[in-house]
């Protein structure tokens, strides 16, 4: 694993090769919102096996850095989207469901793991998922490269379809199936979401894929199945 310091050089270099790629050819979007690891001592003392990663589409209005924006205590509406990301962050590192997401519990949840878009300049309230694919695979060899550079042991997917199906099909170039609930055999035990395993980030060890839906739309249900995979997996 790098060094504090290693990490914080390589993700600066990461995201100022990004901005003038952008430049040259995102050049109609006036804003370049940089993301990642939200706070550096937090990432560096989470437990072996417990550095997340959540995957989303892009931010809503924000214009600037979105791991500086959760760091410094988001807005007075940002729960609206990261209640139930902490809540499902909360089961993976502690193993239980909160009902109450209070502000000081989201504050320190966030600052905990690595957040990133795959369109790094804000949309609107409803994403146009063509026009993020299309970007998204203008920036594919960045995107690949910031994921492997934070080597999670998991990674959170928010929203189904164009974010999971992106990360394996095209990131990853992943040959391993995804796990089809449709096919479970175990009706109550059995998770009903969507993951895999893949080695295609970091070699000496593999890391857990698990889609999630959009948490703007995430019920306790699905923090519940999130427990399940964890349980299947061995993780809790």
């Amino acid at each position: 694993m790098r060094s504090k310091s290693e990490l914080m050089l390589e993700e600066n270099r990461l995201m100022q090769d990004w901005e003038r790629h952008w430049q040259e050819c995102h050049s109609t979007y006036p804003y370049f919102n940089r993301d990642g690891i939200v706070n550096y001592s937090q990432w560096m003392q989470m437990p072996e096996g417990k550095h997340i990663l959540v995957i989303l589409k892009e931010t809503d209005a924000l214009q600037g850095s979105l791991a500086e924006f959760l760091d410094y205590g988001g807005s007075d509406t940002y729960y609206r989207t990261w209640n139930n990301v902490a809540r499902w962050v909360r089961m993976i590192l502690d193993g239980t469901y909160l009902d109450r997401i209070d502000r000081e519990v989201l504050d320190r949840t966030v600052r905990e793991i690595a957040a990133i878009n795959l369109k790094k300049y804000a949309g609107g309230t409803k994403a146009n998922s063509r026009e993020v694919k299309a970007i998204a695979l203008d920036d594919l060899k960045l995107l690949t490269r910031q994921v492997r550079l934070y080597e999670p042991d998991i990674i959170l997917t928010g929203g189904w379809g164009l974010v999971s199906d992106f990360l394996h099909d095209y990131i990853l170039e992943e040959p391993c199936l995804w796990y089809d609930p449709r096919q479970r055999e175990d009706q109550e035990n059995d998770p009903d979401l969507w993951y895999f395993r893949t080695h295609k980030i970091c070699e000496s060890k593999s890391t857990l894929v698990i889609s999630m839906p959009h948490p703007n739309r995430a019920a306790k249900r699905w923090t519940l199945e999130l427990k399940k995979v964890l349980i299947r997996e061995k993780i809790q």
